[in-house]
């Protein structure tokens, strides 16, 4: 079964320079029916103005991706430690119940756009300053590059859950096919363009859960860029 989740059913909050859509949030109440897709629990894209900062204190033991689609980023863990983020680059981070996880732009004259996305892990952790790590535009144009994954293949960054995370950058008419075996399931997320998913088109920031299927099969019918997760 496959089911969409349109870019203007998202959440949209606007505070302070910030702008926020939220596909779906496992804290948000006035979002029913959208807390959540398995591990995933949160994905959101945001536009930080010059300067602006932002601050989110773990409900939870939680695994924070974040890519940096344009701009730039900076980052302080729990501990204090500052991590400068740019274009094309992710990182992971690994927080515990009740740590604050800050964030600024770190540009004084350009908007930043960045997408965050919060994972549950699977076991007991300890709280790390974690990882980042870029990938370009040329190693994602056309396949579905590995950005996270459990055990880290293929120089992704090390996920403390049975997931990956893929990016692809998409060429008009360039078709992609992402097996999924049994007991697995997908969320896609178009970042940009337009994509033909079986008999629908998806437009930038539409979304779209994949349950019982075989596979993730789109078309792209414009310049494109998509995020996939695949999730036990």
């Amino acid at each position: 079964m496959i089911t969409l989740r349109k870019a203007k059913e998202r959440i949209r909050t606007i505070a302070g320079g910030q702008e926020t859509w939220r596909s779906f949030n496992a804290d948000n109440p006035f979002d029913p029916g959208h807390d959540g897709f398995r591990s995933l629990e949160g994905l959101q894209e945001e536009w930080l103005a010059p300067g602006v900062e932002f601050e989110f204190r773990a409900p939870r033991n939680l695994e924070i991706l974040t890519y940096v689609w344009s701009g730039a980023l900076i980052l302080e863990d729990p501990g204090g430690r500052k991590i400068a983020l740019e274009t094309g680059e992710c990182h992971r981070a690994t927080v515990k119940n009740g740590a604050l996880h800050r964030g600024w732009n770190g540009s004084r004259i350009d908007t930043t756009r960045v997408f965050r996305c919060f994972v549950t892990p699977d076991r007991s952790l300890l709280q790390t300053p974690g990882e980042k790590q870029r990938f370009s535009l040329s190693e994602r144009r056309g396949v579905l590059r590995l950005l996270f994954s459990r055990d880290g293949r293929d120089s992704s960054l090390r996920l403390r859950q049975d997931a990956g995370v893929y990016s692809s950058i998409l060429d008009p008419g360039r078709h992609l096919v992402h097996e999924l075996p049994p007991g697995r399931g997908a969320w896609l997320h178009l970042v940009k363009g337009r994509v033909q998913l079986v008999d629908q088109i998806l437009e930038a920031g539409d979304g779209a859960s994949f349950v019982e299927e075989p596979a993730v099969s789109l078309t792209a019918r414009e310049p494109s860029e998509i995020l996939l997760f695949d999730l036990v």
